[in-house]
């Protein structure tokens, strides 16, 4: 049921959280690749690092068919599955 592809391959994905003690916003940003060689594979997952921050007050994802997502105020120290929403 997703709407391009089961891996996200192509999603671009913007993390904002708040850096610790400061009202500056850190905004990180990582694109769901694939690649492979002989014997190898790169992980489709992406880790973003937050410091101390244990929030994250906004993920956006762009899939790749052109829909966007948005999530708010989002636990740290987790893992998410994020499925691309249907049309």
């Amino acid at each position: 049921g997703t709407g391009s592809n089961a891996d996200g391959i192509g999603a671009r994905v913007y993390l904002t959280t708040r850096i610790e003690g400061s009202d500056k916003a850190l905004v990180q940003v990582q694109a769901v690749l694939a690649g492979s060689s002989y014997l190898s594979m790169d992980s489709t997952d992406l880790e973003f690092g937050l410091g101390q921050s244990d929030r994250i007050d906004e993920i956006q994802v762009l899939w790749p068919s052109g829909r966007q997502q948005t999530l708010r105020d989002v636990d740290a120290d987790q893992v998410l599955l994020i499925e691309e929403p249907d049309a």
